[in-house]
């Protein structure tokens, strides 16, 4: 349903996701937080959501506490691949000016890279 990787030599913590419900999603947080103990301070992310499903409003309400804590280990930047504006839509609301959006790969990781 999802899979959640740190890779240290670009100091990023990427994700791809398929579905976060309300079965997996407690889950999900811990295993985020696990990742979110391996970055250092200036550490960017990346969501792959182009295959996902839009969460629930009580999933989204659970996983929006992670935006704040991923700022506290030291985010600079996290962008979203959605392929989707009702997704994109969701993210802003759910993570506010800490993310952005892309509908294609290329302009996310470039943004990532900048």
């Amino acid at each position: 349903m999802y899979t959640i990787n740190y890779d240290a030599g670009l100091n990023r913590v990427t994700v791809k996701v398929s579905e976060i419900n309300k079965d997996n999603v407690n889950q999900y947080i811990e295993d985020f937080q696990k990742e979110l103990e391996k970055v250092k301070p200036g550490f960017t992310g990346l969501t792959d959501l182009s295959e996902g499903k839009l969460f629930t409003m009580d999933v989204a309400e659970k996983l929006s506490p992670l935006g704040e804590l991923s700022v506290q280990k030291g985010l600079t930047k996290w962008a979203y691949y959605t392929g989707s504006a009702v997704s994109k839509l969701q993210m802003k609301r759910m993570f506010g000016e800490v993310v952005d959006s892309f509908e294609k790969m290329e302009d996310a990781e470039e943004f990532l890279r900048n």
